[in-house]
């Protein structure tokens, strides 16, 4: 029996499905929460980390753009490396390629936007208002594959938008004197983030059952990494990469992007998307504690209750859903 090196994401991934759910002791919805939580956890990483070379200010000032096509170029040849050996093409078929193209120009667009409002807005404050995604995912879930959000999950959704949308802009407004400023700016672009978060997570809802997982996340990390590589040699951004910026954008990459999306695309299978998103909106709370570990920020009451809302609001969905 040939070996295989402990660093393979497939090892690592055969490993824990033998260790914690042979003998059909533990059911899809439990095998899809793990690779949530685990996705939520590792995604946290990447929303936090990064803003200590996206500041204005800093002697790095790396442009996001420039980060993040480093960062999927490295994830599309990973995941090139570890993806079956055959044609993806003919093993995907050429509408589902296009679909996966789609996906990884609003992964890139995404990303993008999400890093500019980080630049603007304060790492915690980000963490809350990434939970839009979740609502965004379900209108388009109800429009696109008729999914029914049933009168009695009303309250929880509302206490969702109240939490993750509402709240952190009014904070801003008051700290800023209601005023729009650029602070306030760099949170509508975090909310233009979930917007098309939102719409690749219901795509991977659509092929999760149809492509291999990796190979999914081979193409959508090489299309995105080829259209934001073009992006910076067409408006001729500056690659003002140093080697500080190397473990961060590796870290971020890898982890907080790349294996975060294969957990959220193996969960999205047994799960569905709005299962998904709704477990995976506690990167929340990961990315509240990281903010505070790693950078030191305050962490307001606003903050607090934002946070208690949304999880609320999650755990009385989740109670619904799983209920079914």
């Amino acid at each position: 029996m040939a070996w295989k090196p402990l660093w393979n994401p497939s090892v690592i991934l055969k490993f824990i499905k033998n260790t914690f759910f042979r003998h059909g002791e533990i059911k899809k919805y439990s095998i899809g929460f793990l690779f949530a939580i685990l996705a939520a956890i590792l995604g946290a990483i990447a929303d936090v980390l990064p803003k200590f070379i996206l500041e204005e200010d800093s002697v790095i000032g790396l442009n996001p753009i420039v980060m993040i096509s480093v960062m999927y170029l490295i994830n599309g040849i990973i995941f090139t490396g570890i993806s079956p050996k055959r044609n993806p093409i003919n093993e995907v078929g050429k509408r589902n390629f296009l679909f996966l193209i789609i996906i990884g120009a609003s992964e890139i667009t995404a990303t993008g936007t999400y890093y500019f409002g980080l630049k603007d807005t304060s790492a915690s404050n980000a963490a809350i208002l990434g939970n839009s995604d979740i609502i965004f995912t379900s209108i388009i879930a109800t429009i696109v594959f008729r999914e029914i959000i049933r009168r009695n999950e009303y309250f929880p959704y509302c206490l969702i938008v109240l939490g993750s949308v509402t709240i952190p802009i009014w904070l801003d407004l008051i700290v800023n004197d209601y005023q729009i400023t650029k602070l306030v700016f760099g949170d509508i672009l975090i909310l233009l983030a979930g917007l098309f978060y939102g719409l690749e997570m219901n795509l991977y809802r659509y092929l999760s059952d149809r492509i291999n997982s990796r190979r999914i996340l081979q193409i959508v990390s090489l299309t995105g990494g080829v259209v934001s590589l073009s992006v910076v040699i067409l408006f001729q951004i500056p690659i003002n990469l140093n080697l500080e910026n190397i473990p961060i954008i590796l870290i971020s990459g890898i982890f907080g992007i790349g294996i975060s999306v294969l957990f959220i695309v193996i969960a999205t299978k047994y799960i569905g998307a709005i299962r998904t998103i709704l477990i995976f909106s506690t990167t929340t709370l990961f990315g509240i504690l990281f903010s505070f570990i790693i950078l030191g920020e305050e962490i307001n009451s606003l903050h607090f209750v934002a946070f208690v809302m949304v999880f609320l609001g999650v755990v009385f969905l989740r109670t619904k859903i799983s209920t079914e």
